[in-house]
Parts: structure tokens; sequence; C-alpha cells
């Protein structure tokens, strides 16, 4: 992620998030913190999968199955 852990975006307060999104959409960054959160999810063990699954969920994004 681009210099950002999961426990940090997971520290990002509700009010902050649609300045971290319009942040992170205009510098072309969101979707490699994204990326990099699915891979978690594929490759990661199991706490880590959780971690970014609830990163995903924080960032507003809905699983899908």
């Amino acid at each position: 992620m681009p210099n950002l852990t999961i426990d940090e975006i997971l520290a990002i307060s509700p009010d902050a998030m649609p300045d971290f999104i319009r942040k992170h959409t205009s510098s072309r960054t969101l979707s490699r913190v994204v990326k990099t959160l699915n891979r978690t999810l594929i490759d990661g063990d199991e706490a880590a999968r959780d971690m970014a699954a609830h990163a995903l969920r924080h960032l507003g994004f809905e699983e899908t199955t």
C-alpha cells in the first residue's frame, strides 16, 4: 500500500474517509491500496485476510460472493 498499513486504514475515522478516498482517487493511489488489500485476501494468513476484509469494508467496498 502506498505507505499505509491495514491498521492505518482501519484507524481512519468514518468522518475522514471521504477526504481519504478523494485524496487517493485524485492522486491515483486508491487502486493500489485496494489491489494490495485484495492480494492479502488471497495470499495472506487467516488473520491478515480478516483484517484486509475489514479494511475493505471500512473503505466502503462490499464483499460479493
